[in-house]
């Protein structure tokens, strides 16, 4: 019965469009985890570059 059902959907433009929907999310999902890979490497060498340069423009006065 549910073998059935599924072809159903699979045929026509109802098919290709479910389709087309889950092809579409499964490459964002991919190219999202990717740039998160990324981004998570890279991000706290970022603001730790960031946080010297802000700190280094102030000068420090030791008493």
């Amino acid at each position: 019965m549910r073998r059935r059902f599924f072809r159903r959907i699979l045929k026509g433009k109802n098919g290709q469009t479910a389709v087309e929907y889950l092809l579409t999310t499964a490459a964002r999902v991919v190219v999202f985890a990717g740039m998160y890979a990324v981004f998570q490497k890279h991000l706290g060498l970022l603001f730790k570059d960031a946080g010297v340069k802000i700190l280094s423009t102030y000068p420090v006065e030791v008493r």
